[in-house]
């Protein structure tokens, strides 16, 4: 990411290490230039938020420029109460977001889909929404104190800002759709490519603000309310494109972490036989492998084992182990949660492999060390994934916090915990291309060796096999189950050792 420039140095005019510098209007004049130039940038999202900064300091620098032309000094320390310079810093950078939103909010009346749904509930509910505590904000600062800069912010600066950001917003082809007026730009029948081109634009303008921070802004209640913005938009969004399209997005704007978040129940309730099918499935089983075997080379986990393997072969492998051993331990403390303090057999013995199986195929990771830090690496990966929607979750859980259910253990956690891991099992061994590379032989014997331990659980729970396990499965099954693995007596000991300190 480019580093924002300085707010303010001994060349702009202003506040320098708390000694003032001279500020002529020539001064003011060229970072006017500075800022139409700084939002014609390429990076768009580390553009838009070095826009931001330009603007907050164009804001600044009309402050010290106006208040050399007027008798009486704006902002004063007396009446202020606080450092004048830190003051109108915040109020600044409040200037500069409420502007960007303006912008976006404008450009959704003006353009041809001016009228279509999306721009009316986007601008209505969302934008105008979003700006209405630092408008507040803003108006009590000023009004409350001098009537005259109330003004002056409203009619002369905010107008001169919003434009600088409409210039910028429209002057990017990825939003043509959204601000093309009289049909330039536009092909018959877009109206949807109008849709998604001005939620777009209206997510990239959020995208900026969350990178820009909390701190400069100083408004609290602003950004409490980003989260719920920002999946609101995200949920109309995937309502015109596929959520593996929508995740691109996000991630290309600096929204990855917040798609995650929003969308992580989604992806825990994901089932074949519901609206969103099994492409969303396979989207999330490429995801969750992808992510966890970057997450596996970045801490180097596959450093501490010597093995014939490939390092690819060993991240991939690690990279599915792992996701099983965060499933076992939200498993055993949603089991906990529910009353179950002591599991029976078979479930016990079902759960105790998903998290410690993967030393019966990687033995070295037996070693306490390496086997904590393993499991830190996933379980802090996959904290946006619920498995069990209200539950703890794997990181609370890593950390020793539990929560324990008063009264007899619920029996209905248990068709649940059947239901979560088959469907993840079975997503895995269909959908899962790294068990298709013989390869990776260890971690598809782990899947199947698994599956038949789950299916042990269901028999004897009197679970019927069909309501849960498709013939599609059972095929798959059979195909990772045709490589050959067999654990060693070694292997079967080092099980155990980690099963006696870590679950």
């Amino acid at each position: 990411m480019a580093q924002p420039r300085p707010l303010a140095s001994a060349d702009d005019g202003v506040t320098v290490n708390g000694s003032p510098q001279v500020s002529t209007s020539g001064d003011v004049e060229g970072m006017r230039v500075k800022l139409n130039q700084s939002l014609q940038g390429e990076d768009y999202s580390d553009g838009l938020v070095q826009s931001l900064h330009e603007a907050a300091r164009n804001f600044e620098l009309a402050i010290k420029e106006r208040g050399s032309l007027t008798k009486i000094s704006w902002f004063s320390a007396a009446w202020l109460g606080v450092d004048r310079n830190a003051w109108v810093k915040t109020l600044s950078y409040q200037a500069s977001v409420y502007s960007l939103l303006q912008a976006a909010s404008e450009i959704s009346s003006q353009g041809d889909g001016r009228d279509r749904d999306i721009n009316l509930i986007v601008q209505t509910r969302y934008l105008l929404r979003q700006t209405a505590p630092l408008e507040s904000l803003i108006r009590d600062k000023l009004s409350a104190k001098q009537t005259e800069a109330y003004e002056w912010f409203f009619s002369e600066q905010v107008p001169v800002l919003v434009t600088s950001f409409v210039n910028y917003l429209e002057g990017d082809a990825r939003f043509t759709a959204a601000t093309a007026v009289g049909g330039k730009g536009m092909l018959l029948g877009s109206g949807n490519a109008s849709d998604i081109s001005f939620l777009m634009l209206a997510l990239t303008c959020i995208a900026a603000i969350t990178k820009l921070g909390p701190a400069k802004v100083s408004c609290p209640q602003f950004f409490s309310m980003i989260p719920e913005t920002t999946g609101r938009l995200m949920n109309m969004l995937v309502a015109f494109i596929p959520i593996r399209q929508a995740y691109h997005s996000m991630k290309g704007i600096g929204l990855r972490r917040e798609f995650l978040l929003h969308f992580g129940p989604r992806a825990a309730a994901c089932r074949v036989n519901n609206d969103w099918g099994s492409e969303e499935v396979v989207f999330w089983v490429n995801l969750v492998q992808k992510q966890l075997q970057r997450a596996i080379d970045r801490e180097k986990i596959w450093s501490r084992l010597t093995t014939s393997e490939s390092i690819e072969v060993l991240e991939k492998d690690l990279a599915i182990f792992g996701f099983f051993i965060a499933l076992g331990r939200s498993t055993k403390s949603f089991l906990s949660a529910n009353g179950f303090d002591v599991i029976d057999d078979p479930i016990e013995g079902f759960v105790s492999y998903l998290i410690g199986g993967s030393v019966l195929y990687y033995p070295q990771l037996s070693s306490i060390s390496s086997y904590q830090l393993y499991v830190e690496v996933v379980c802090e990966e996959l904290d946006w994934l619920p498995f069990y929607p209200g539950n703890v979750g794997t990181q609370k859980q890593l950390h020793g916090h539990k929560s324990k259910r008063d009264g007899p253990p619920n029996a209905e956690a248990i068709p649940q915990v059947i239901d979560v891991c088959s469907h993840w099992m079975q997503s895995f061994i269909k959908y899962s291309k790294w068990l298709e590379n013989p390869s990776n032989v260890k971690a598809a014997k782990f899947l199947s060796r698994g599956h038949n331990k789950l299916m042990v659980c269901m028999e004897e729970l009197q679970i019927l096999k069909n309501d849960i396990v498709d013939s599609n499965s059972k095929n798959s099954v059979e195909r990772i189950g045709s490589q050959t693995y067999s654990p060693t007596e070694k292997e079967l000991d080092s099980f155990d050792k980690v099963g006696s300190f870590l679950i």
